[in-house]
């Protein structure tokens, strides 16, 4: 689906147009391609975007071909661009994803179908004279060619005629329908109009054209709305999409959306919920119901591969504004500078000293170590003696020690006397070696030492 070059098809009749032309141009397709084809086309209904489950032992039943035989024209089908993979086939248990935990055995097995997309090959298109806006899948029609157009005119007076040819037949009575009793029949009452016809020329006076890209637009947004209201999901895009067309035009946003829908009373099963939606929002909008919307919201395309929107968005800018920096530099700029001049002017001529607060630039140790012995019972702090060093001053002595007990003093007056002999010792040392001759009567003890 994401590399085809042939695009959507939602519509059987248009997918089997394509079937018989293209059927002609393959050597080995033929009236059994066909009628696979027609298979598919049977199929397409069930979903909103046209794509069909291919489950070939169904196919086989149906059609009453072999098994091979089905997968050889499916295969055709393929190369002629007629369809396209959106999901391959697998044997993984769909029945255990539908149970998911309450899954059993007694469900059985069944594996997940391929599911194909019919699509329009870039030839059929070609020769029915269609114009094509993009490419691939996503491709969209948008018109017809002139010959394209006589083609189609030419078919649709065939058609006509066939249709005259077949009404003037004369049939039996059991093949002419007739009208029952229990239907309703519209009765002209005399005036100029039935009920139907002033309804379809009310709605042509009232219509209002939408172009591709707004359409394009609407659609996506309702479907990014299905994700967020619980009672739309089932509900098809398109036809979800013109209902809340009067809501969209009037500029409501997506937000806006979800948050209006949420609050209606919504039946907890509905049978149609577009057709819900659009009675609710007529019924709503004529008894003023719904809330005004100041304002509209745009659908310019998020697309901007020239740079025009930027561009323009510059030069309104540019046209309707000054750039924040000419603001500064022409208004604010001059005053600034001239209040830092005036502050740096005052704190030049009343200086202030700030509150210090030092921090330690050395170890703890060697700080104690540089103190006097006589301050180490009631040192200052580090921070105290720096904070005076910073501010100029002399740091408070600590109090003296408090006095020892007579045996420490007794030990350190024995260690003050000894240390002192052993001094006097070592210098009368010192001089007998400095002269020997007289020294050997008088050898003075050194062991005391």
């Amino acid at each position: 689906m994401h590399a085809t070059a042939s695009r959507q098809l939602r519509r059987a009749g248009d997918f089997l147009a394509a079937a018989r032309h293209m059927i002609r141009h393959h050597p080995k397709a033929g009236p059994t391609t066909l009628r696979l084809a027609a298979a598919f086309a049977s199929r397409m209904h069930r979903s909103q975007h046209g794509h069909v489950p291919f489950n070939v032992a169904a196919t086989v039943e149906e059609l009453g071909l072999s098994r091979r035989t089905v997968l050889n024209h499916a295969r055709y089908l393929r190369e002629l661009g007629l369809i396209a993979w959106v999901e391959h086939g697998s044997r993984r248990n769909v029945l255990r994803t539908r149970h998911s935990g309450q899954w059993q055995s007694s469900h059985g097995y069944r594996g997940t179908a391929t599911i194909y997309a019919p699509v329009a090959p870039p030839a059929w298109d070609h020769a029915r004279g269609h114009r094509i806006d993009g490419s691939g899948y996503r491709a969209r029609l948008i018109g017809v060619t002139e010959a394209g157009r006589a083609r189609a005119i030419a078919a649709a007076r065939h058609r006509a005629r066939n249709t005259g040819q077949q009404r003037s037949r004369r049939c039996t009575p059991s093949v002419v329908v007739t009208s029952a009793s229990s239907h309703p029949q519209v009765v002209d009452r005399g005036k100029k109009d039935t009920p139907r016809r002033r309804q379809h020329h009310g709605a042509r006076r009232t219509r209002s054209w939408v172009t591709p890209a707004e359409c394009r637009h609407a659609i996506a947004l309702t479907e990014r709305l299905q994700r967020e209201v619980w009672w739309l999901y089932a509900a098809g895009s398109r036809p979800l999409a013109y209902a809340l067309r009067p809501l969209i035009q009037a500029g409501w946003t997506e937000q806006q959306l979800a948050a209006e829908l949420s609050t209606w009373g919504v039946p907890a099963h509905l049978q149609d919920p577009a057709a819900y939606a659009h009675h609710e929002i007529s019924r709503r909008q004529r008894l003023a119901e719904l809330p005004p919307v100041t304002e509209p919201a745009g659908h310019d395309s998020h697309a901007d591969e020239e740079g025009t929107r930027y561009a323009r968005m510059l030069r309104d800018r540019s046209g309707r504004h000054t750039p924040a920096w000419q603001r500064y530099a022409q208004q604010l700029r001059p005053a600034l500078r001239r209040e830092l001049a005036e502050a740096r002017r005052k704190s030049r001529q009343q200086p202030s000293v700030p509150d210090y607060r030092p921090v330690l630039r050395e170890s703890e140790e060697d700080f104690f170590a540089s103190l006097p012995l006589e301050t180490w019972g009631d040192a200052p702090t580090p921070r105290e003696i720096y904070a005076a060093r910073a501010g100029g001053r002399t740091p408070g002595r600590g109090q003296a020690l408090p006095p020892a007990d007579a045996r420490s003093l007794k030990d350190l007056r024995d260690h003050d006397e000894a240390a002192r002999a052993c001094a006097a010792l070592r210098a009368a040392w010192a001089a007998e070696e400095a002269h020997p001759a007289g020294s050997a009567s008088r050898e003075p003890d050194r062991g005391c030492c």
